[in-house]
């Protein structure tokens, strides 16, 4: 092992810890955010040194594609276009004539917004470092920067309960201008529910891999135990967010994480009456949540204001197309259109839907690399189902914690925080570097043993 790679792994965690410890909240362009950034400049740098001396293998190359892909998009953004296309798009021809009556000149670029998008695009650096050093970890590494994943979940937690145990003035409160609930680390108390079903899913994916090396002889017996026990205490956890979106999540990330780590097998369940009524009983508790979730959307549409925001996104990205509003501009451009029932004391912040907020300020090219990404992970997805082993029953795990985020995103904004948007990253690196290194299942004939 070379001092490039040694240096990562602690390097990597120390990037990971500062995203916890300051990228909660969900305001931009603050001097915390600024300092994560230029945090993760030498952990990108030693990542992509550690790339570039080793071949990569194909999963790996396609999420580098990718993860360039993402980041070209606020590039071209920044880019200057024609006034006549400009003008093309009927939200920013009544910006034009807006501008003309109260003569102001100005370029037009693709973004309305060029600072607000330049930000946006130094935002992704920490995210894009974790990724990357995911990826040039070894395989014990790997499993070591998991286990940091759900050792910062279980801080949370611990936070959360000392936070809430405090009374309403304390100095010792971390956010004073506000009541986080059990949010911990994290300002918004949904965030919260996401950490634990990603922490739950990881526990999940880490239990599989320890029963796996304690058959082999390469861990401490009843290891395994310890981490599913953690998996029930994170479910545990999850109502005590008081997010109905993560609650209704967390039955269906269970039973997905249980599945992509083969923890149970459908194969298994019809041949033992015991797999088969803990699988039938767990099949019953992911309809529970599915249909749980439909009700809570249901609820939300009928009388909240989530739905509204989110369709009236949608419509609003349908006049901003094909370019995009530009990414970051998604405050001044919501109110400027913002519908008569939305007019509320406080601003809103963001469109409460992940995929309506990527149409309005993305456009056609943020839809694309969206659904080449999606494609990616579906692919992940189905080599996980047709794999075994305990690089699988890692990648399992993460590919479980990555849904509940994704998931999540549907009813909530989890990937605009440092937090979850740089452990995601490096959930879905650990993922695409252990596909690189499973076997399909049921194979027979020789294994190499892996004694790391």
């Amino acid at each position: 092992m070379g001092t490039a790679q040694r240096l990562l792994l602690p390097a990597l965690l120390v990037l990971l810890v500062a995203c916890w410890l300051g990228g909660g909240v969900t305001v931009d362009d603050t001097w915390v955010d600024e300092g994560l950034q230029l945090l993760a400049l030498p952990v990108l740098l030693l990542a992509a040194w550690i790339l570039f001396e080793n071949p990569a293998s194909h999963w790996a190359r396609f999420g580098i594609a990718l993860a360039a892909l993402i980041a070209a998009v606020p590039v071209l953004q920044l880019l200057p276009i024609s006034e006549q296309f400009w003008l093309r798009i009927p939200a920013r021809a009544t910006l034009a004539e807006d501008l003309r009556i109260a003569g102001v000149t100005t370029a037009p670029h693709w973004t309305l917004s060029p600072r607000a998008t330049e930000a946006s695009l130094w935002a992704l650096l920490p995210a894009v470092a974790a990724f990357l050093a995911a990826l040039a970890l070894e395989t014990q590494q790997r499993r070591r920067v998991v286990q940091g994943v759900l050792v910062l979940v279980l801080f949370n937690v611990a936070f959360a309960f000392f936070q809430t145990g405090l009374p309403p003035d304390s100095p010792l409160r971390l956010y004073q201008d506000f009541n986080a609930g059990f949010g911990g680390l994290l300002a918004n108390t949904n965030h919260q529910a996401t950490a634990c079903n990603i922490g739950m899913a990881l526990a999940i994916g880490l239990g599989a891999e320890a029963r796996l090396r304690e058959k082999r002889g390469m861990a401490t017996v009843q290891r395994s135990w310890w981490y599913f026990g953690l998996a029930v205490a994170l479910l545990l956890m999850v109502p005590l967010s008081t997010s109905r979106a993560g609650v209704s999540l967390a039955l269906p990330v269970l039973v997905l994480a249980l599945l992509l780590t083969a923890t149970l097998r459908l194969g298994r369940m019809l041949h033992s009456r015991r797999a088969m009524l803990i699988g039938m009983g767990l099949l019953v508790l992911a309809v529970a949540g599915v249909h749980a979730a439909l009700g809570w959307m249901a609820v939300d549409q009928a009388e909240e204001l989530r739905h509204t925001m989110a369709a009236a996104t949608v419509q609003l990205g349908e006049a901003n197309a094909p370019l995009g509003s530009g990414i970051g501009t998604f405050v001044p451009v919501f109110e400027q259109a913002i519908p008569r029932n939305l007019l509320l004391s406080g601003f809103i912040n963001h469109a409460h839907n992940e995929y309506a907020q990527w149409w309005l300020t993305t456009g056609w090219l943020g839809m694309l690399v969206l659904g080449l990404t999606l494609t990616l992970l579906l692919a992940a997805t189905w080599k996980l189902f047709r794999s075994e082993g305990r690089h699988a029953a890692l990648a399992g795990g993460c590919m479980a914690a990555i849904f509940a985020v994704l998931a999540h995103s549907w009813a909530e904004y989890p990937l605009r925080t440092l937090t979850l948007m740089s452990t995601t990253g490096l959930l879905c690196g650990v993922l695409l570097a252990s596909l690189a290194e499973v076997h399909p299942r049921g194979k027979k004939g020789k294994r190499r043993v892996d004694l790391t």
